[in-house]
């Protein structure tokens, strides 16, 4: 129903003889034209779906959630213990952004999509996650004729592939599935054996960079040190912001750089980030051990909640860092940051991933000389670089390995899924050279039957 062609607006649908049931919710993200996609209507009455699964809290996977809801959905929702805590603040929050974005659509857009109001409201949010019931990863879940069981799939916290057992066979859906080698997260679940397997395939024709974060990191740390400026990171709230911060607790640690004060702009990176608190077992072992939680709870990080608290971070003149929400400068407090700091030669931009054609990020990486900021043209004189091995999602190789970890018996056919075609493409092809399995690749809509 969503994602088939796209890395955003994930659902699929399943039907048995007896059951209806969705795997995911996702919200269309990106440009207009992507996100025009979330004002077509339902292709099924929600009334009629019997129960929603969520894989992970990211709202391209679980964003639809309120408006579904709202059309009558009146079923349970199936998800993780972790996932539903950060549902709780990224649900609202969206539900929030859609009521401001309503009071810009222009009168043409009203009237094309008939809108009475915005797409759903923070009220219709709240109501959403009355339905949120909680199904602990490797615990299963009989739900008329279906055995739902989920795993942990090593992409954020909450995240998991799912099972569904019905009518004798066994489907297996992946969610977004982590990288092999983690940073941060604790190491991916070995997936399941499973007759038909729908999978992402976001990165399906990339491949992470090896470069050594830890030492990009620690120059941008000394640059701004020595300048006695301010090092600003835009990061995406969920995950990236946590996994920032590990880097960032490691290098003082072991004394690679001179402590300097951190802090979290963002209150829904500093929610996110206790939640990851509340779950240690889905972090590394040795990241535990080693003693990073006792370093988020110090005085060296505060986390930044109130408007008023954001603004006094302008006359703090460094050394420092500021870790803000969002990651490819598209909203949020960064832009206010950049704003007061792009313009001063001592401070600098670390981006912390891909940054999207058209965000404000990509202009900037590129090497723009001037951009537009809440209508004043601004000039960037401070430093700017990026990292790019931080990615949650796996690689084609590491999607490959995935595949190759079924090895004792492969599915009789494998579903690409939540990736753009040219990936797709490109990893239908590399799976085709080591497995045997039929593999196809869907478009919006398209009917199997098993």
């Amino acid at each position: 129903m969503g994602a088939a062609g796209y890395v955003t607006g994930s659902r699929v649908l399943i039907e048995t003889e007896k059951t209806r049931v969705y795997v995911d919710a996702g919200l269309y993200q990106g440009p207009k034209y992507i996100e025009e996609k979330n004002f077509q209507s339902l292709e099924t009455d929600p009334s009629k779906i019997d129960a929603i699964f969520i894989t992970h809290a990211h709202i391209d996977h679980s964003g639809l959630l309120p408006l579904i809801v709202k059309k009558g959905f009146r079923g349970p929702i199936f998800c993780t213990p972790s996932t539903i805590k950060l549902l709780e603040i990224l649900l609202p929050d969206a539900g929030r952004l859609q009521e401001e974005e309503y009071k810009f659509y222009s009168k043409k857009r009203i009237e094309r999509y008939e809108l009475t109001g915005p797409l759903f409201s923070e009220e219709d949010a709240h109501k959403a996650l009355s339905f949120l019931k909680p199904l602990p990863f490797g615990e299963k879940l009989k739900f008329r004729d279906i055995t739902a069981k989920f795993y942990w799939a090593g992409h954020i916290v909450g995240a998991a592939y799912l099972t569904l057992k019905t009518m004798g066979k066994t489907i297996l859906i992946s969610g977004d599935i982590g990288p092999r080698e983690t940073i941060f997260h604790r190491q991916r679940e070995k997936a399941p054996q499973a007759d038909y397997v729908i999978m992402e395939s976001t990165y399906g024709n990339r491949f992470h960079e090896k470069k050594d974060y830890e030492t990009q990191m620690k120059k941008a740390i000394d640059t701004v040190t020595r300048k006695k400026g301010m090092l600003l990171i835009p990061s995406f709230a969920v995950g990236r912001t946590q996994l920032v911060l590990y880097v960032l607790y490691r290098l003082i640690k072991d004394k690679k750089v001179k402590p300097i004060q951190i802090f979290i702009d963002s209150p829904m990176a500093a929610r996110a980030t206790r939640v990851y608190l509340e779950h240690p077992n889905q972090i590394r072992e040795d990241i535990i051990k080693g003693g990073f939680l006792e370093f988020m709870k110090s005085k060296a990080v505060q986390m930044i909640e109130s408007v008023s608290e954001s603004k006094n971070l302008n006359y703090f003149n460094g050394p420092g860092v500021i870790v803000s929400a969002s990651g490819m400068c598209s909203g949020g407090r960064i832009m206010h940051h950049l704003f007061s700091r792009l313009w001063d030669r001592r401070n600098m931009i670390l981006f912390s991933g891909y940054q999207a054609n058209g965000t404000l990020g990509r202009i900037i990486l590129e090497g723009a000389s001037r951009v537009k900021i809440f209508n004043r043209e601004l000039p960037i004189r401070c430093l700017v670089d990026n990292i790019n091995a931080f990615s949650a999602h796996a690689d084609q190789d590491g999607l490959t390995l995935w595949v190759k970890d079924l090895s004792e018996k492969m599915p009789e056919k494998i579903f690409l899924h939540h990736g753009e075609d040219e990936a797709r493409e490109m990893l239908k092809t590399r799976l085709e050279e080591v497995i045997k399995s039929k593999i196809e690749i869907p478009r919006t809509e398209d009917v199997y039957y098993l």
